[in-house]
């Protein structure tokens, strides 16, 4: 009876563990196409923000958790950090797009001058808002989430 007891716990502990994990989907056809129909011009304001060194085009579709966490007075100082280990944004492509929980994700490379290879990560939300951004490299990480 006791190991019958054990296994249940450790069963149910488990699935609760499943459940309560993030869940990531990778989005295909039509699905993948309707969030690149948004996110495209929304990803277009905040790099066309960055390169133009322009708070208010990178911040525009910011939801108000990502302006408290970038804010303004925050800025230029970011400007900075990423003028030293990025230089200037160059390009992207799409590399994947997904779903995790309420949030679609769009997965960028993205050039820079000062690396090549960089991965880009931004969450939307289903307002085509940005909840979150962040950008990962062998050399350089940084993340608004």
């Amino acid at each position: 009876m006791r190991k019958i007891t054990r296994v249940s716990i450790i069963v149910i502990l488990l699935s609760t563990m499943l459940l309560l994990s993030a869940c990531e989907w990778t989005l295909t056809g039509k699905k993948e196409a309707a969030v690149l129909a948004f996110s495209e011009t929304v990803t277009d304001n905040l790099f066309n923000g960055l390169s133009a060194n322009d708070y208010t085009v990178f911040s525009r579709d910011f939801d108000s958790d990502m302006l408290e966490r970038v804010p303004a007075t925050d800025f230029a100082d970011l400007m900075k950090e990423f003028d030293h280990n990025l230089g200037n944004y160059r390009s992207r492509q799409v590399d994947r797009v997904t779903r995790v929980d309420e949030f679609e994700v769009v997965y960028y490379t993205v050039k820079f001058d000062k690396e090549e290879k960089i991965t880009a990560t931004i969450y939307f939300h289903s307002d085509r808002s940005i909840a979150a951004f962040g950008l990962e490299s062998d050399k350089y990480s940084w993340s608004a989430q």
